[in-house]
């Protein structure tokens, strides 16, 4: 009997963020982004850095990824949305992303470390489809929570170009190509109409 009461609660419990979801805005989209825009933009520096040696020196691309590291955390701590509080699938998204957040970095960590340790900077390109996988999984709980359904979308196509990057990681500087391109279709794109929509709400 207490693990069918356990069961029941844990049902109303998604059901009330689910429904509390649906009538309140999400918050977070313009992380998603910022993110999307500075890492993407990133990304597509470096495949044109790669093609065309644009700047001779060995900083250039390290450099492009600290500059947008630089702008993502310079907008995520200088943002209200920090300090931005939201109820229902709102809050359990955000924690989502949260995670999200903290795997990545830890995992891009750790795939540097083994990278350098064994001299095998392809170790390193595990990252990309890594990331995308993560971003699949993260937006399938906001479907789930939400009920928005183009979410879903969101979230098979970011599990499906995972797949694709992962062929392009041995084919040089395309895969920072179809990588930039992909943060921008699904992290900046849907995270811009949720931020939209959230602003429309608000207002």
């Amino acid at each position: 009997m207490t693990d069918q009461a356990a069961i029941r609660d844990d049902i109303a419990f998604m059901r009330e963020l689910a429904e509390q979801g649906r009538v309140g805005p999400l918050v977070g989209g313009s992380v998603l982004l910022v993110s999307g825009l500075s890492f993407g933009s990133a990304s597509l520096a470096v495949w044109a850095e790669l093609t065309w040696k644009l700047v001779r020196s060995n900083w250039a691309i390290p450099g492009v990824w600290i500059a947008s590291m630089a702008v993502f955390m310079a907008y995520m701590f200088g943002s209200k949305v920090m300090r931005t509080r939201g109820g229902g699938a709102s809050k359990a998204i955000g924690m989502a992303w949260s995670g999200a957040g903290f795997a990545i970095f830890f995992v891009g960590l750790s795939l540097a470390i083994m990278a350098v340790h064994g001299k095998d900077p392809y170790v390193a390109a595990a990252f990309m489809p890594f990331i995308l996988a993560i971003y699949g999984s993260a937006w399938f709980l906001a479907a789930a929570l939400t009920g928005i359904r183009w979410l879903y979308a969101v979230a098979f196509a970011s599990f499906g170009m995972a797949l694709v990057v992962a062929w392009f990681t041995s084919e040089g500087a395309a895969l920072y190509l179809v990588y930039g391109l992909s943060l921008y279709l699904l992290a900046a794109l849907p995270g811009g109409i949720l931020a939209r929509q959230a602003g429309k709400l608000a207002a």
